[in-house]
C-alpha cells in the first residue's frame, strides 16, 4: 500500500491560484506533499471528476452545543434572546453537551468545515468526541466570575476552577495537532475588571490564548460606557488584555481607535454577520479592519443565533452586506472573504498549518460538487466567485482533515449521523417538555 494519497479533481484552489485540471498529494502523516496539475506517473487515491478542492472552512466563532437550542428564540431582541437561552442552560446535563456537540459536528463536517472555535462548557470527554469525529476545535472553557458556576446542572465547577481546569487541559493537548485549549471569559460587560485582570496574567504566564465577546450588541456598549467610561474594546485595553493572545467575537460596534488598537496587538476578530444580522445587533466594520490589517476569521455563531452552521452562507453575507449597506460593490470583495473563512481564520484560532492547499501544510481539503446548477455555466478561472456567490454547505461531497477521510457523498465515515440526530431529537423534546 502506498504512503500517499492522490486526489485528483477538474479544478483546485492553491495560494497561487486555481489549477484546472487538479491533483493533491499529502503523505501517511496528512501533510500535504504536491499540489499542481496531474502528473503522467500518479497512482490516482480518490478520482474527484466534477468537483474542485479547496481549502477546508474554518468556523471562527461558535458554541456547538447550542444546537439543541435552533429555533428557541428566532424573533426577539438580543436581551430576551440571551435570557430565554440561558433558561435552557440551567437544565442542561452533560449527556445533552454530548448530544448537541456531536449534531453540530455532523452539521460543520457536511457543510465543509474543519477546524472551530468554540466557547462553552469543555472537559476532557467533550473534547475527545472532536478528536475522534476527526474535527479540529480551539475549546473555550467558559466563564464569568470567579465564585460563578456557569453550567450548574453540567458540573459544579466554579470559576477560579475553571481557569485551573483550562491550564489541565490545555498542557494536556499541548501537542495535539486537533486541539487548541483556551480561556473563555464570557465577555467584559459580564466580567469584572479583577477577573478579567487575573485571566490577562494567566494568559501571559502560560501561553494559552484567550476567547471572548466584544461590542456584540448596542446595550453593551452603553453599558461599559456608562460603568466605566469606556467603549469595551477601550476598557480591555485600560487593562492591558490584550497583551495577551486575544480572540474576540463580533466586534460589530468597534471604534475607529478601537480598530487600531486591535491591529496593533495582533488581536484577532471572528466576523458573524449572520447572527448580527438575525439578532439585529448590527452591521460589523469589516471594510475598515480588513484596512488596517485585523487579524480575521469568520463564524457562525451559535444556531441558537443563527439556525445554521453553514459557513458558505455566513461568506456570502460578509461579501454582500457591506456592499449594499455602503452602496459600494468594492467594499469587499470574495477573494479577502474566502481568505478570511480558511487561511486567515486557521491562523486566528491557532492552526496555522491549515487553511491553504500548499506543500507541507496540514491536508484539510474539502471536495466542492461542480456538476449542481448553481456552478452552471461553469468558468473555473472564476472559482472562486462561484464559491462565494453560489456555493452553499450542500454542495460539499468529501472533506478530509489532516488527510484524515471523514465525509464521503454524503456519508458520515466517523460518526453515526442517524443515532446523533436521534439523540438530539430525545434531548430536545425533554427540555422543552
Amino acid at each position: 500500500m502506498s504512503d500517499f494519497t492522490v486526489l485528483r479533481a477538474d479544478a483546485m484552489l492553491t495560494p497561487g491560484g486555481v489549477v484546472t485540471p487538479a491533483e493533491l498529494e499529502f503523505d501517511s502523516g496528512g501533510s500535504i506533499t504536491y499540489v499542481g496539475p496531474p502528473r503522467a506517473d500518479s497512482s490516482v487515491t480518490h478520482d474527484l471528476a466534477g468537483h474542485a478542492l479547496m481549502p477546508g472552512l474554518v468556523n471562527g466563532h461558535t458554541h456547538s452545543a447550542m444546537t439543541l437550542q435552533r429555533g428557541v428564540s428566532d424573533d426577539d431582541d438580543f436581551m430576551t434572546w440571551l435570557g430565554k437561552v440561558q433558561d435552557v442552560e440551567q437544565r442542561l446535563t452533560h449527556d445533552d453537551l454530548v448530544a448537541g456537540l456531536e449534531l453540530a459536528l455532523l452539521e460543520m463536517i457536511e457543510t465543509g468545515t474543519v477546524a472551530f472555535a468554540d466557547m462553552y462548557y469543555w472537559d476532557e470527554e467533550l473534547i475527545e468526541r472532536v478528536r475522534a469525529s476527526g474535527m479540529r476545535v480551539f475549546a473555550g472553557l467558559a466563564c464569568s466570575a470567579t465564585d460563578h458556576v456557569a453550567y450548574p446542572t453540567v458540573s459544579p465547577i466554579t470559576g477560579a476552577e475553571v481557569l485551573d481546569e483550562t491550564e489541565r487541559l490545555a498542557a494536556k493537548y499541548r501537542e495535539d495537532p486537533l486541539v487548541r485549549v483556551g480561556f473563555a471569559p464570557h465577555a467584559p460587560y459580564t466580567c469584572t475588571p479583577e477577573f478579567l485582570r487575573e485571566v490577562r496574567e494567566r494568559a501571559i504566564a502560560s501561553g494559552i490564548p484567550i476567547h471572548t465577546h466584544v461590542s456584540e450588541s448596542a446595550a453593551e456598549v452603553a453599558q461599559l460606557t456608562e460603568q466605566y467610561g469606556k467603549t469595551p474594546g477601550e476598557h480591555l485595553d485600560s487593562l492591558e488584555f490584550f497583551d495577551a493572545n486575544v480572540h474576540a467575537a463580533h466586534c460589530v460596534h468597534l471604534t475607529e481607535n478601537e480598530i487600531v488598537t486591535f491591529a496593533r496587538t495582533g488581536t484577532s476578530v471572528s466576523h458573524n454577520p449572520v447572527s448580527n444580522l438575525k439578532l439585529g445587533n448590527g452591521v460589523a466594520p469589516l471594510p475598515e479592519m480588513i484596512a488596517s490589517g485585523v487579524r480575521l476569521a469568520m463564524g457562525t455563531d451559535s444556531v441558537a443565533s443563527n439556525n445554521s452552521l453553514d459557513l458558505f452562507e455566513e461568506l456570502k453575507h460578509a461579501t454582500i452586506l457591506h456592499r449594499g449597506a455602503r452602496q459600494d460593490a468594492g467594499a469587499v470583495l470574495a477573494p479577502s472573504t474566502l481568505h478570511i473563512a480558511t487561511q486567515g481564520g486557521a491562523e486566528a484560532i491557532g492552526f496555522p498549518l491549515s487553511g491553504a492547499l500548499e506543500v507541507g501544510k496540514f491536508a484539510d481539503v474539502i471536495a466542492v460538487d461542480l456538476g449542481v446548477t448553481t456552478f452552471a455555466p461553469l468558468q473555473a478561472t472564476a472559482l472562486v466567485s462561484h464559491l462565494v456567490f453560489g456555493a452553499t454547505g450542500r454542495d460539499v461531497a468529501h472533506v478530509f482533515i489532516g488527510g484524515r477521510h471523514v465525509y464521503a457523498d454524503g456519508k458520515h465515515l466517523t460518526l453515526d449521523a442517524a443515532a446523533v440526530r436521534a439523540r438530539a431529537t430525545e434531548v430536545r423534546a425533554r427540555l422543552t417538555a
